[in-house]
């Protein structure tokens, strides 16, 4: 292996593993994507296990920028190009503009950490891409843009991110997923990514496209910025074989280019928490060594993946979890199978639903009568919370339970206030903020087992018995291809019929 020039940064790993609990995977890390570009310890880090925040149009939903910096704790957010390009990508107001992405979205630091930058992990498409109309090429890749269905160049998407990254960004690698076509009678406003089965050709396509656009994001990326490659759902290790061995070689190497140090990737990312495609008997392992034979040898090409099955060499990277998690069980699930990082795309569905988390992890195992309890309220049951002034949630300490009360945001929600759903918001982050916290400090005390076992007695799964209300205007993004199969309007119009009114 060729040593760096004396004058080159050579780069840390942005992700650092501190402590596992086995017998699952469950495991507390570091990660700053800054020690990659400056070659130093001394940065910002986010603790991890972690959420990462999705945005729209690169702003957290219902939060302006100056709210979001006095009030809200974010780890990270997640930006997608296609919110932002039009018909031609590289003519888009974005692409002319000459600022970073964390400028032009206006992404403060917190005010309670001036220093903080907040990582952006910069995608083509969203946590929850929506449906396209044609399939992938080895040179393009179909996004939805303001304009309909366009066909990105890769080669225009590498030359946008290479304009608007930083040394806070985050590169996650564009994915060739199939056509996603709902199954029939999926709720596709809210489900998880619904491809189901895919067939041997499409498979090996994927896997020789994805192989090449990995290999050319970290051909481009990989000195100043740390890189995420995904994983692909539906397909077999034994498929797969291919593209993990290459993008395992390029992990080990550190080699020097033109005078710059470049490394390998610094994450993967996985699709699906909950899918047809990942074994129900599942087994996790404890701390896997950094390389077992026996371990590697036992990936067969029955097996589907996920880090439980991965080669042994995949341990020390970051993994994100970009599928749609339901609430708070699936999240620990999610840590159960040692992700590090889960996409927030809930947190979001249940504030637009006009419900506030009340869920606590660590507490009381049992509420005083034995039965569980829901992971929220909903605060369109006006008659209920008209006359309630205790906050939120019980000794919740975020800027709504301190300033508000339960029925000035119930009224809110009645009389459809824009407020409503920014106060709301606050205390579902702040919520899921000490939430993730009471996690990693239970896996930094080998207590995660007991304290997810005791959740799921108290906690009834996921939102179950709570009646979401209605919410905002539903945004295009947000309907995946429910327009185009059903004849019901997706937003109720605000006029009708004079002859209709009572």
């Amino acid at each position: 292996m060729a040593s760096a020039p004396p004058s080159s940064v050579v780069p840390l790993p942005a992700f650092r593993i501190l402590h596992s609990q086995g017998p699952t995977l469950a495991r507390l890390g570091l990660f700053s994507p800054s020690a990659v570009s400056r070659g130093k310890s001394n940065v910002s880090v986010i603790p991890t296990p972690n959420f990462i925040l999705p945005t729209s149009r690169g702003t957290i939903p219902h939060i302006t920028p100056d709210n979001a910096r006095k009030h809200v704790a974010v780890p990270a957010v997640f930006v997608s190009l296609e919110d932002f390009v039009d018909r031609n990508a590289l003519k888009s107001p974005i692409a002319q503009s000459n600022r970073t992405i964390r400028d032009y979205i206006s992404l403060l630091p917190p005010l309670s950490d001036p220093t903080h930058q907040i990582p952006i992990f910069l995608s083509a498409r969203r946590s929850c891409p929506v449906p396209t109309s044609q399939p992938n090429s080895d040179k393009t890749i179909s996004i939805v843009t303001n304009d309909g269905f366009r066909q990105l160049p890769i080669s225009d998407y590498f030359t946008l991110v290479s304009q608007l990254k930083d040394e806070e960004t985050v590169i996650v690698a564009p994915v060739d997923l199939p056509l996603l076509i709902p199954p029939s009678g999926l709720d596709v406003t809210r489900a998880s990514k619904p491809w189901k089965h895919i067939g041997g050709n499409r498979a090996r396509k994927m896997v020789t496209r994805n192989e090449q656009w990995s290999v050319s994001t970290l051909k481009n990326f990989a000195t100043q910025n740390a890189v995420i490659v995904p994983l692909l759902p539906g397909i077999s290790v034994g498929e797969q074989a291919p593209y993990l061995d290459s993008i395992l070689n390029v992990k080990d190497s550190t080699r020097v280019s033109d005078g710059h140090v470049r490394r390998g990737i610094d994450g993967l990312t996985v699709l699906e928490l909950s899918s047809p495609f990942i074994p129900e008997s599942y087994e996790p392992v404890e701390n896997a060594p950094a390389s077992d034979p026996a371990r590697d040898a036992s990936l067969t090409s029955s097996q589907t993946v996920d880090f439980g099955n991965l080669p042994s060499g995949f341990n020390d990277v970051l993994r994100l979890n970009l599928g749609y998690q339901n609430g708070p069980h699936d999240v620990i699930a999610a840590v159960e199978r040692g992700h590090d990082f889960v996409c927030g795309d809930w947190i979001t569905t249940t504030t637009d639903a006009g419900i506030a988390f009340t869920f606590e992890i660590g507490g009381n195992s049992m509420t005083p009568n034995g039965k569980k309890v829901d992971i929220g309220i909903s605060l369109w049951e006006v008659e209920l919370y008209a006359a309630d002034l205790s906050p939120l949630s019980d000794e919740c300490e975020c800027y709504t339970c301190k300033k508000h009360h339960r029925a000035y945001v119930a009224h809110l929600l009645a009389a459809k206030e824009m407020l409503a759903w920014t106060l709301l918001q606050i205390h579902n982050i702040y919520t899921v903020n000490r939430f993730m916290s009471s996690i990693r400090d239970a896996i930094k005390h080998d207590k995660f087992i007991e304290i997810a076992a005791d959740f799921r007695r108290k906690y009834i799964p996921q939102m179950e018995g709570v009646t979401p209300g209605g919410g905002p205007r539903v945004r295009g993004y947000q309907v995946k291809l429910a327009g185009s199969m059903t004849d019901k309007k997706l937003n109720e119009s605000p006029f009708q019929n004079f002859s209709n009114v009572n």
